[in-house]
């Protein structure tokens, strides 16, 4: 395939992501939000049902390879109950092991976003990312997730801790 095929195709998907995702903003389930004056932890399960790799450079694992996943159902922390939260994000590979930079959106059910970067690494290790933006309800806080993979990489325990933004009570 060309290269620029291959862009493409890349538009095509991060395109459908974003805009696959929005109907999460539908539905009615509710999400933590930060205390009055204090954090919030949330645990969301991922199921990685939807997940792409995208081979751009030497065949084979290299820089510059991609991840592309969701929108990804999130579930309560029983990962019992879908939350109506999905995750989507993309993932660039920065070695030849795999290992990558991390982009991810959380949308929430009310249209509320969290916004993460960190690295991820391909041996299945913990990763851990930080907040950074927010919209609606999220708008201003700041924190951390932790994403701890399943053996297969079929679920993703993700433990986000928020903090409020300065001067909000």
């Amino acid at each position: 395939m060309s290269r620029l095929s291959r862009l493409l195709t890349l538009v095509a998907l991060v395109a459908l992501v974003i805009a696959s995702g929005a109907r999460a903003a539908h539905t009615s389930a509710e999400m933590s939000t930060p205390a009055a004056g204090g954090g919030a932890t949330l645990l969301l399960i991922e199921h990685a049902d939807l997940v792409t790799e995208i081979d751009l450079g030497e065949p084979g694992a290299s820089v510059g390879d991609m991840l592309v996943w969701g929108p990804n159902a999130l579930y309560d922390d029983a990962n019992a109950n879908d939350t109506g939260a999905t995750t989507q994000g993309t993932c660039i590979a920065f070695n030849a092991a795999s290992d990558c930079l991390a982009a991810e959106t959380i949308l929430f059910p009310d249209g509320s976003t969290l916004e993460f970067q960190g690295i991820e690494r391909a041996s299945g290790a913990p990763s851990a990312r930080t907040i950074v933006g927010g919209s609606g309800r999220y708008l201003g806080v700041s924190g951390t997730m932790t994403a701890l993979p399943s053996a297969d990489l079929t679920l993703w325990t993700k433990t986000i801790e928020i903090a409020p933004p300065p001067g909000r009570p």
